[in-house]
């Protein structure tokens, strides 16, 4: 068997120790239990796999065990779901388990990688979610009869590129969660259409524009915070969240006034 271990770094405490058993043991409830994880990830972008000699950060074993052979190989699977909403959690928990005998084939899967296992699964659902709810919106957004331009999910480098999609001349991206809007950087997208969970549980599509970008559709505005949202609408909320200035509208609110605004609707 070979010779290996963990190599955690500094900034990684006995908070995002629990965070990382919390998640493996599926007791994360909440969002403040989620921050913790988010936050467990992110100090473990600095951690490494060491086996004997060589010395692997965990992204490399991310791109090497899931990224290269289950990315492409996943979106193609995706794409051939009838009903992305309801089959995709199936979808993504086999390939999930497929990470597992991975780490397993290479005599990687111990009590002490648990750490790596929690990061490779971690960002393999970010991965797999945030394309499922692409494909949704997608193909909804086309139905609907809204004009859009998308990055072809198919090509990995147009996977990567700036947005997600164009409306209406707005560069906008598609989020499953409002940890963006967590970090102080400044936001680098017009919009955003976001699952915004709702007392932990119940989600919800909602869209977030920059104050620029709302100009261009206008109209009144009601105040609000990240946690009345849904007490205003269908009315528009102006929000100041961690330093950004946003407004919020439902989801179908968006596309009957994108639909308007492009012509698409009487």
């Amino acid at each position: 068997m070979n010779e290996l271990h963990i190599e955690l770094p500094a900034a990684f405490d006995a908070i995002h120790e629990r965070a990382v058993t919390d998640y493996l043991t599926d007791r994360v409830s909440g969002s403040a239990a989620w921050a913790r994880v988010f936050a467990a990830m992110d100090v473990l972008e600095a951690a490494f796999l060491i086996v004997e000699t060589e010395r692997l950060s965990f992204r490399a074993v991310y791109t090497l065990l899931v990224d290269r052979p289950l990315a492409d190989v996943y979106i193609a699977d995706l794409l051939a779901l009838q009903d992305v909403r309801q089959e995709s959690p199936a979808l993504r928990a086999r390939y999930a388990r497929r990470i597992g005998q991975s780490l397993v084939e290479r005599g990687w899967r111990r009590p002490e990688t648990r750490h790596l296992f929690a990061y490779l699964l971690y960002w393999w659902g970010s991965f797999a979610r945030g394309y499922a709810l692409e494909v949704e919106i997608f193909r909804d957004l086309e139905a609907s009869g809204v004009p859009f331009q998308a990055h072809d999910l198919r090509d990995p480098q147009a996977r990567y590129s700036l947005s997600d999609l164009t409306v209406a001349s707005l560069a906008g991206d598609i989020k499953t969660s409002t940890y963006f809007v967590q970090a102080a950087a400044p936001l680098a997208h017009d919009f955003y259409i976001v699952r915004l969970a709702v007392k932990g549980a119940v989600h919800t599509l909602v869209v977030m524009l920059q104050p620029e970008a709302w100009a261009q559709i206008n109209g009144d505005t009601t105040p609000g915070t990240m946690d009345t949202l849904l007490d205003h609408f269908p009315a528009p909320v102006a929000i100041r969240h961690r330093g950004h200035d946003l407004v919020v509208l439902g989801y179908e609110t968006w596309k009957q006034r994108m639909l308007l605004q492009q012509g698409g609707a009487e």
